[in-house]
């Protein structure tokens, strides 16, 4: 009788440490939330996102400080919900109803950085709802991966493509105008319009404005004026920021500016050479254009620091050349890693000074307003 009391016992207690993962090692504890973000690090969409997001952010909450530090998964660290990026309740994600007849629906790549999409993004879409009043401004990511990580962490909602698609549908829009805000016509571009095919017959107009760049053209050749206005604008920003009263100015102290762009193996990435172009068409001897993938090859961190020292600058400022100012603007341009773009130039031993400007392009008022001309022309097609 003895001995079956002690069993029951003993079953008793190790349900309950099941109950309470009292049997589970902290590095266990630290594995079952690196697999649910690692759950949540995707980019398809599905009915039980939102409670996987909850559940994730839920396991996170429940660790001790000294088992958040131990978070590893194929995705997953301990700054996917333990950085700090900023407020955001500052962020408005204009996924509201109501929306009226006319919508714009401004769709960008997204960013989980909350300053950064308030400042950049948000920046872009204010800067059109200000422009068109009398319109219903709306935004859209492309990217689930950064919408899930704004959800788990934050709780806010943004809507992706198809959801905001679907939004208008429901709101009765008749006129829909869409703006990217991605940097040329690429990847993402290309799947933007493979969702608006879908919805044709769904709602009575619907228009795609350029991106910034514009059209990407032929070769590396071909610019445009959407790309002189941008080349100029970023330069004067980046000039401006760093006390200079000129690019030229810039240069007479030896100072060179490198502006980091994603990079892409699609087509459009001959845009890129096409910046650089443009950089020399208009006598910027000290502005190169690099990117993160390193596609075009010429734009690879490698490939830039050697162009930069040949041309005998020893001065270097880092910008990105992106609409926003999020992961790879402060991890790969500006990070302490040994990869990160300000490490290889300051390892390279060829620089007196590499700082850094972290701010995406969506934040420069003269950017917005390309952004709401390009919203006109579409709205005239």
């Amino acid at each position: 009788m003895k001995k079956k009391m002690l069993w029951v016992l003993l079953a008793t207690v190790t349900c309950a440490l099941a109950l309470t993962g009292c049997g589970k090692s902290d590095q266990d504890k630290a594995d079952e939330v690196a697999e649910k973000i690692d759950a949540i690090y995707v980019q398809n969409w599905t009915e039980d996102t939102e409670k996987q997001c909850k559940e994730a952010k839920d396991a996170w909450d429940a660790l001790t400080e000294d088992q958040k530090k131990m978070v590893k998964g194929e995705n997953a660290d301990p700054d996917y919900f333990g950085k700090d990026t900023g407020d955001a309740s500052k962020d408005d994600p204009l996924n509201e109803n109501k929306i009226g007849d006319k919508e714009i629906l401004v769709v960008s790549f997204g960013t989980s950085f909350n300053d950064s999409r308030a400042k950049d993004v948000g920046g872009v879409e204010k800067a059109i709802q200000k422009a068109y009043p009398d319109w219903s401004v709306r935004r859209a990511f492309t990217a689930q991966i950064i919408i899930n990580h704004v959800l788990a962490r934050d709780g806010e909602s943004i809507d992706n493509v198809n959801q905001a698609l679907e939004r208008a549908v429901r709101n009765e829009v008749k006129e829909l105008v869409i703006q990217p805000t991605h940097l040329m016509h690429g990847a993402e571009y290309d799947e933007l319009m493979d969702s608006v095919k879908e919805y044709k017959g769904k709602i009575k107009s619907i228009k795609v404005a350029e991106p910034l760049l514009g059209e990407v053209g032929k070769d590396a050749s071909s610019v445009n004026a959407d790309k002189a206005a941008v080349a100029q604008y970023i330069t004067a920003e980046a000039v401006k920021k760093a006390g200079f009263g000129s690019p030229e100015d810039a240069a007479a102290s030896g100072t060179a500016f490198v502006f980091m762009g994603h990079g892409t193996s699609h087509t459009a990435k001959i845009s890129y050479s096409q910046m650089q172009k443009q950089m020399e068409d208009l006598g910027y001897s000290n502005v190169f254009i690099g990117t993160v993938e390193g596609e075009p090859e010429d734009t690879s961190a490698e490939a830039v620091i050697k162009k930069v020292k040949k041309a005998g600058y020893k001065k270097v400022i880092l910008r990105p050349l992106m609409v926003v100012a999020g992961d790879h603007a402060n991890n790969d341009m500006a990070g302490e890693e040994e990869d990160s773009w300000k490490s290889q130039f300051d390892a390279s031993g060829a620089f007196k000074s590499v700082t850094c400007q972290i701010e995406g392009l969506g934040r420069i008022d003269s950017v917005q307003q390309l952004y709401v001309k390009h919203v006109a022309e579409a709205m005239n097609k």
